[in-house]
């Protein structure tokens, strides 16, 4: 059986780089939930069509961009966002977790 905790000097730099990687992604995991948790509440309906995300687009400050109008943008960024989330929230095998998360920040400006 594989030890529970793993003993090691966090004032060296390797070490530190390791734990600091654990805590970005754990809290990276953490502040998707609460975004999607959020822009649940701000929708109105069911989240199917744009027209649902009217209060999201304007808390969000949403532009139209490339897409028909502010919701829309609003609901594609919820939609990959809500992607994103199942793919980090589960503890099922899944795949293309690298390519979600480059996706979800390709498409969000990160």
């Amino acid at each position: 059986m594989a030890a529970n905790l793993i003993k090691c000097d966090k004032t060296k730099e390797l070490v530190r780089m390791a734990v600091r990687a654990g805590q970005l992604l754990r809290e990276g995991m953490q502040v998707v939930e609460q975004a999607r948790a959020a822009y649940l509440q701000s929708r109105d309906g069911d989240g199917s069509q744009a027209s649902h995300y009217d209060m999201t687009a304007a808390e969000g400050g949403y532009q139209a961009g490339d897409y028909a109008d502010a919701n829309a943008a609003a609901k594609a960024s919820f939609d990959e966002l809500d992607s994103l989330f199942s793919k980090v929230a589960t503890d099922n095998a899944t795949s293309n977790v690298r390519t979600a998360i480059l996706q979800y920040c390709a498409k969000h400006g990160v």
